[in-house]
């Protein structure tokens, strides 16, 4: 009985050994082994600089979109601006001819220009 526990636990020493060996090999030895590990750091360097690019384009959009925002702001404040214009304009019975570029002529209800 003892013989037998022995030898199975040789034989799973060598395996063991075996496998490390083989792991080993294959990780630092094989050509395969060191292409895969270049290919994961070569994929890793690429993965890192397009979250880099795709974090400034994100900071760019949003940028781009304050300055939208704020410039949208502007336009609604000189349409409000000639709105009352016209209006007091009206109210001391001056005439007011229609803007050469009225807006809401070129473009749809949605804002889209209007094909002439």
């Amino acid at each position: 009985m003892l013989d037998d526990t022995s030898s199975m636990y040789w034989a799973l020493g060598g395996g063991g050994i075996t496998w490390l060996a083989q792991m080993v090999w294959s990780k630092i030895f094989s050509k395969e082994g060191r292409a895969y590990d270049q290919l994961i750091m070569q994929m890793s360097d690429e993965l890192k600089s397009l979250r880099e690019r795709m974090a400034t384009l994100e900071a760019g959009l949003d940028e781009e979109r304050k300055h939208r925002r704020l410039a949208e702001d502007k336009v609604h404040l000189l349409e409000l601006d000639n709105l009352q214009l016209r209006a007091t304009l009206k109210a001391h019975n001056i005439d007011v001819p229609p803007s050469v570029l009225d807006v809401r002529s070129i473009t749809d209800d949605y804002g889209n220009e209007q094909q002439t």
